[in-house]
């Protein structure tokens, strides 16, 4: 019978298992190396799909070009309606200088009637005189009062006329100035020497009609309210006297 020796325990491999754990490691890492790739290639992908220009709908499309559409036609209507504003703003200019021009022209008509009326009625007082219609007078008209620009300083000016040609007339005629003095109510009246009258007041051989100018000066804070002219024929017994009055504000309203 053959003995038998027991045999002697295995010693563990340290080298062999430290290569089993190399490999085990090794595949670990290229399992994770592969998911890293993968998620980078993934990231990558979604960011060009993201990135790329998708075709819109056919609703957002047809919406889009509406919006632009109506866009154009706003912008059209806007350049239309300003142009029609211009052509508006120039057609009221037009419109107002033509009215102006219309408002002159009916101004120079209306001055041109009342010339015309004037020269009418100068005409039938000069045929009249020249006729001798109103029988032997003494006559007064034309009186006006004019400004000389210093204070308290005015132009008298008047016509003396006799109708008919038949004899001169001699005369004789006085300015006098009614009104108010600054300090008192009692009302003035200034002859012709309180006017500083120099002028000649006789007038010879008066036929058919003669214009007259004198100079009047007014004392200081008086107030003059009327104007008064007077003349009398000189040896006419039959010839009335003649008397002018107006009133010193209309008198100055018709200065030329």
């Amino acid at each position: 019978m053959t003995a038998r020796f027991p045999r002697p325990p295995r010693l563990p491999r340290i080298p062999a298992r430290r290569a089993r754990l190399g490999r085990r490691g090794g595949r670990v890492w290229r399992a994770v190396l592969r998911a890293a790739i993968l998620l980078v290639v993934l990231v990558v992908g979604v960011a060009l799909w993201w990135t790329e220009p998708r075709p819109e709908a056919p609703d957002v499309a047809e919406a889009r070009e509406g919006i632009e559409a109506l866009r154009a036609d706003l912008e059209r209507e806007t350049a239309a309606r300003q142009a029609a504003e211009e052509s508006l703003r120039r057609a009221e200019q037009e419109l107002e200088i033509q009215r102006a021009e219309v408002r002159a022209f009916a101004d120079d008509i209306d001055r041109q009637e009342s010339e015309l009326l004037v020269l009418r009625d100068e005409l039938a007082f000069y045929q009249r005189l020249a006729e001798g219609g109103g029988g032997d007078v003494l006559g007064v008209r034309a009186l006006r009062l004019q400004r000389t620009g210093q204070a308290g300083v005015f132009d008298v000016a008047f016509q003396f006329y006799r109708p008919g040609l038949n004899r001169s007339l001699d005369l004789d005629w006085s300015l006098e100035v009614e009104g108010r003095s600054a300090d008192g109510e009692d009302r003035v009246t200034l002859d012709a020497e309180d006017l500083g009258l120099d002028a000649d007041r006789s007038m010879e051989g008066l036929r058919l009609l003669r214009s007259q100018r004198v100079r009047i000066r007014l004392p200081e804070d008086f107030e003059p309210q009327r104007l008064t002219l007077r003349a009398v024929a000189r040896d006419e017994e039959d010839i009335d006297p003649v008397t002018e009055q107006a009133e010193w504000d209309r008198l100055l309203e018709e200065e030329p």
